[in-house]
């Protein structure tokens, strides 16, 4: 027997943020173990065959509801843009496992794809009521409430009607079994891992400049209050110890408020690059600041790449404990603690290719899909 997989997403997959690059990952992983799998994704321009696995079969869908309706939707529970989509997908088409990427993909649907008699696994990148705190704060009223009250559901929904829930992380998996921890809920903690084979690489001399890049989505709140604390907190505790370190920050859409922060000593913004590996290469360290929210925090990945030791904030070491272990991250939770794991950081004599491989070992496609036929087999799946 040939299993037939269908993953649905709502990621475009030619976006470049930290949760398509999740689901890149996540569909990559599938497509190795199952032959026959297919594809339920948002529509985009552009060639879609760079992102997607060679033997997916791709329905991309088009959402051209009038904004009236939408509004309209969102107040019935349909958050999804692929909501009609999938259901007129599945009167016509029979699936032996359907993988529902980012349980808001599953908003009022999720009963429907189980009553198809497929085995469900949902993919769940964050825990929602952690991630819509921090995120949706500065959205109107009348979208943020709908918003907030069904994502919470969709995801209550997932862990109750599927028969494998996957974690990024295992905080969050935790999290999950102790709201059901009288109910017969599987929850796993799968991680994230890379889509395309991470091959082997050679780095410059590290030098011995004292260079920190912050990278991210700069127009976030969960990105942006952080980053401007640490300006004010923690940039200038470097400062005091290193007069001559300087200070990258990266990313999308930075807030003017960042912006005029920047000005700074020694601090330059690079908003919106078009080669942001070229940017974090410059470094020879790594900063997240990020204090708030689930899942794990992806653009520390982007450090890795590169061979860059991270300092970061407890928060953000949630997945990474692995890397913390090996003297690549060092994280911190207060003005003492930073201190410590700065001078931790800038002491040790591990090299960027040592970190490269430590990455390579824990992220690569090839851990991924190894992690995941592990927890199918144990599920009975294959």
């Amino acid at each position: 027997m040939n299993p037939k997989l269908l993953f649905i997403t709502c990621h475009k997959f030619c976006d470049n943020n930290g949760g398509v690059n999740g689901s890149k990952g996540f569909a990559h992983c599938f497509s190795r173990l199952f032959d026959d799998c297919s594809i339920i994704y948002p529509e985009f321009g552009g060639d879609p065959h760079p992102f997607f696995p060679q033997n997916f079969k791709l329905y991309p869908c088009h959402d051209n509801r009038s904004k009236p309706l939408k509004a309209l939707d969102m107040y019935r529970g349909v958050l999804s843009p692929l909501y009609y989509a999938v259901r007129k997908h599945l009167k016509s088409h029979k699936y032996d496992i359907i993988v529902v990427d980012h349980s808001v993909t599953g908003t009022s649907i999720i009963k429907a794809i189980k009553a198809t008699g497929a085995k469900v696994i949902t993919i769940h990148h964050n825990v929602e009521r952690d991630y819509l705190r921090d995120n949706i704060k500065e959205w109107p009223i009348v979208i943020r409430y709908a918003y907030h009250h069904y994502a919470k559901k969709s995801e209550h929904d997932c862990l109750k009607n599927s028969d494998i829930n996957l974690t990024v992380t295992e905080r969050d998996a935790s999290q999950f079994r102790s709201w059901y921890s009288n109910q017969d809920i599987h929850v796993y903690n799968w991680g994230n891992f890379e889509f395309r084979t991470l091959e082997d690489k050679l780095f410059p001399s590290k030098g011995k400049e004292k260079s920190f890049v912050i990278t991210g989505s700069l127009e976030f709140y969960q990105s942006l209050l952080p980053i401007m604390e640490f300006l004010e907190r923690y940039w200038p505790l470097i400062k005091k110890e290193y007069k001559d370190a300087n200070l990258k920050i990266a990313g999308r859409n930075p807030h003017q408020k960042l912006i005029e922060a920047c000005t700074k000593e020694n601090i330059q913004i690079f908003p919106n690059p078009t080669d942001m590996s070229a940017i974090v290469q410059q470094a020879n360290y790594y900063i997240c600041p990020i204090y708030a929210g689930s899942g794990r925090k992806l653009r520390i990945i982007d450090a890795f790449k590169q061979g860059l030791p991270v300092l970061c904030h407890d928060v953000s070491m949630s997945g990474y404990e692995d890397m913390a272990s090996s003297n690549c991250l060092f994280p911190y939770h207060n003005e003492e603690t930073f201190v410590t794991s700065l001078h931790m950081m800038l002491s040790t004599d591990i090299s960027k290719e040592e970190v490269y491989q430590t990455f390579r070992k824990n992220f690569s496609i090839e851990a991924g899909t190894r992690k995941l036929e592990s927890i199918l087999k144990s599920e009975g799946v294959i």
